[in-house]
């Protein structure tokens, strides 16, 4: 296209200086016409590809952005829980394949709804991120931390054993026990996990992993369950039993400010 328009123009000028020396032409009168075709044709082509340039990079911006959001959850910068299942077949496809390890852990925020019941959403979402950050800062680089739901998360530890995982669970056990020392909440971040193991001899599918994951967490969670995770004034108040404070219907929620105050003076 480029070519054609500097011809067309080289034509143009060619003509015009005929007509000027009608019968008569000279080499000399199509050096500026030539010159000005090639230069125009220079310029058109840098701008022509300087605007392809720009738009496939806006495409390359816009694709990895559509992939961004169809993979990763925007609150927890992990993966998202169509992603993080997709991830785990693929992993267990491997693991069987070349004989590995392969572990997994599904996570759950304890009493998140009495959080957010008690001091707002906002303060909710605010502890899924806190816990999603210690999660993501907890485990290894090769591993993959998963949001599956609200205040669900699944950890995938390819070539892990069991052991392998605990220990990363200890880690993030630790990073909580820190975190609620020092960051002043009335209440106390605390997680249930479940952790299940593959091997090379195993039989089981990874429908059974998961479900075993599953059942080893909300056992946990049943023995958390009506204790009131919250922080004294001088420390931290270790899980005090409560019977008003239940996650079923009879639980009684902190409406106010002033209510949380008079509670955690109750309690200490």
């Amino acid at each position: 296209m480029n070519i054609i328009s500097m011809m067309i123009f080289i034509l143009i000028m060619g003509a015009v200086n005929l007509k000027i020396n009608r019968i008569e032409v000279e080499l000399n009168f199509f050096i500026l016409p030539v010159f000005l075709g090639i230069l125009f044709g220079i310029i058109n082509t840098y701008l022509s590809v300087k605007r392809t340039r720009d738009l496939e990079e806006k495409i390359r911006e816009k694709t990895k952005e559509f992939e961004h959001y169809a993979t990763m959850d925007d609150m927890t910068n992990t993966y998202n829980r169509r992603m993080g299942l997709k991830m785990l077949k693929n992993y267990f496809i491997l693991s069987k394949r070349h004989k590995n390890n392969l572990s997994v852990c599904y996570v759950d925020i304890d009493e998140l709804k009495c959080v957010n019941d008690s001091f707002g959403h906002v303060e909710g979402d605010e502890l899924i991120r806190n816990i999603s950050e210690m999660l993501r800062s907890s485990v290894r680089k090769s591993d993959i931390v998963s949001r599956m739901g609200g205040d669900e998360f699944l950890i995938i530890f390819p070539e892990c054993g069991i052991e392998g995982a605990e220990k990363v669970m200890r880690r993030l056990g630790e990073k909580m026990r820190v975190y609620n020392e020092v960051s002043q909440k009335y209440y106390r971040a605390s997680v249930s996990f479940g952790i299940s193991g593959f091997s090379s001899c195993d039989a089981r599918t990874l429908e059974d992993l998961l479900v075993e994951a599953d059942n080893r967490m909300y056992a946990m969670k049943k023995e958390n369950k009506g204790k009131v995770f919250l922080l004294k004034t001088g420390g931290i108040n270790n899980n005090v039993e409560n019977p008003k404070f239940r996650v079923k219907k009879d639980t009684v929620f902190l409406k106010s400010h002033e209510n949380k105050q008079k509670f955690v003076q109750r309690m200490s």
